[in-house]
């Protein structure tokens, strides 16, 4: 068996790194402080994406959370391969798991070697989407304008059932509890109550990641009591909604914006 020493390490974007001979990195948490997705690959091949608002270096005393673990979507970095990220300029990506020693002739276990032949094909990857009102413009009672718009193309099957960051932006006046919610929407049909009667429609964003004290504080709401399956050609709609009975401005010469990342499982079938 391997020696196994403790891999905590902070890669620098847009290196690229090689594993020692004798040398395997098995990783199994990642965070990043870019804020455009970052792309892992090793030996030219990509086997995870993710971005600073739903995996973060460390926590933070306004972010709540820090690199996601991996499961059993972990990455094998063999002996004498090249790897390393690609994300925005100047940006870091933390890596967590083991460090494997080989003794000379061993070679990594048959469960090290079949995830290093799967992980470019089955990977944890980012969807994001963003919606602007408009500068200046009120943003009516009830009306759902759509964040993100996804169908799952042919040959790929996508699972979402993980972490899903939601924010708003640029409100004239402070965000409070049942004003803004987020509506899933698969092949069109929603994923929720349809009659007012039953409440407002849509999950309360104010839940999915705030959490008042003295400041801000975000967390993150996690879809894996409801995980969204999404075949090739299934499409997935996100939209917000304007959930407090009455019109809201932006502030003075901005566009209230809403903004979701979610983390999608991704398989390629073929």
């Amino acid at each position: 068996m391997p020696a196994k020493y403790i891999l905590s390490k902070t890669l620098d974007v847009g290196v690229t790194y090689e594993a020692e001979s004798d040398k395997a990195y098995v990783i199994r948490r990642v965070g990043t402080n870019s804020t455009t997705p970052a792309t892992f690959s090793v030996a030219g091949v990509n086997c995870l994406t993710i971005i600073d608002k739903l995996a973060r270096i460390k926590p933070s005393a306004y972010d709540h959370y820090g690199p996601v673990e991996l499961g059993p979507l972990f990455i094998v970095v063999p002996p004498s391969k090249k790897f390393g990220f690609t994300g925005a300029s100047g940006s870091k990506m933390f890596i967590e798991g083991e460090i494997l020693e080989l003794a000379p002739g061993e070679v990594l276990t048959p469960d090290l070697l079949g995830r290093y032949s799967e992980q470019g094909k089955h990977y944890l990857s980012v969807l994001s989407g963003t919606f602007s009102k408009g500068t200046g413009t009120a943003w009516p009672a009830d009306e759902e304008n759509t964040v993100i718009d996804f169908t799952a193309p042919a040959g790929e099957k996508h699972v979402i059932n993980r972490a899903v960051y939601g924010d708003i932006a640029n409100l004239a006046a402070a965000h409070a509890p049942g004003d803004w919610s987020l509506r899933f929407y698969k092949q069109g049909a929603p994923l929720d109550i349809l009659a007012v009667s039953m409440g407002d429609p849509g999950i309360d964003l104010w839940n999915m990641h705030y959490v008042y004290d003295t400041a801000v504080y975000h967390t993150l709401f996690s879809l894996e009591n409801m995980p969204i399956v999404l075949d090739p050609g299934r499409r997935l709609t996100i939209k917000a909604r304007n959930a407090s009975g009455a019109s809201k401005s932006p502030a003075t010469g901005t566009s209230i914006t809403v903004t979701v990342h979610l983390l999608d499982e991704v398989t390629l079938l073929s």
